[in-house]
């Protein structure tokens, strides 16, 4: 039997939760508009969050490249769940926007995604509530900056020297 240890727990926590949240964005971009995948989507949500932006700023924001956020802009546009327009300080660069019905859609999308919240953690006491709120936003965080750093090809340790196993950094646990 293998030893749950906390990492072995973080990591089987975060496969889950990836593929819950997978799930769940694939399903809010189709109800969005029917056959919109969630990658396709991710700029909504940015923009919803931030408001209007450059779409180099957008592309920025996502970790995508311009080409490709552009594709995905075509797309909303043609959707009606995005505008763009010339910057009006320099009329090279576009602003993309949320249309007044994407606004209201991720408006109430917010609500909705509250009251999910608050009734995955129903039973859970205030203070670990208050926890939660405190240590999932400060992992995800910390999370982004070091396995944001960490080889993909999973063969180098912290010195820079292959290992020689061939597995991920999720698998070496």
């Amino acid at each position: 039997m293998t030893r749950q240890t906390l990492e072995n727990r973080v990591f089987d926590a975060m496969a889950l939760l990836t593929r819950a949240t997978e799930d769940f964005f694939e399903r809010v971009a189709g109800g969005i508009s029917p056959g919109l995948r969630r990658g396709t989507a991710s700029p909504l949500f940015v923009l919803h969050r931030a408001g209007p932006l450059r779409v180099s700023q957008l592309a920025e924001e996502l970790g995508l490249d311009r080409t490709t956020v552009t594709r995905h802009l075509d797309d909303l546009e043609s959707r009606g769940l995005v505008a763009r327009q010339p910057d009006e300080r320099d009329r090279r660069a576009m602003v993309a926007s949320l249309t007044p019905a994407a606004q209201g859609f991720l408006d109430d999308m917010r609500v909705r995604n509250r009251a999910l919240i608050r009734r995955i953690c129903a039973d859970w006491t205030r203070e670990e509530r208050a926890m939660f709120g405190v240590l999932l936003p400060r992992f995800a965080t910390e999370g982004k900056r070091v396995f944001g750093s960490v080889p993909t090809s999973g063969t180098e340790g912290r010195n820079g020297r292959s290992r020689g196993t061939g597995r991920g950094p999720a698998e070496q646990g």
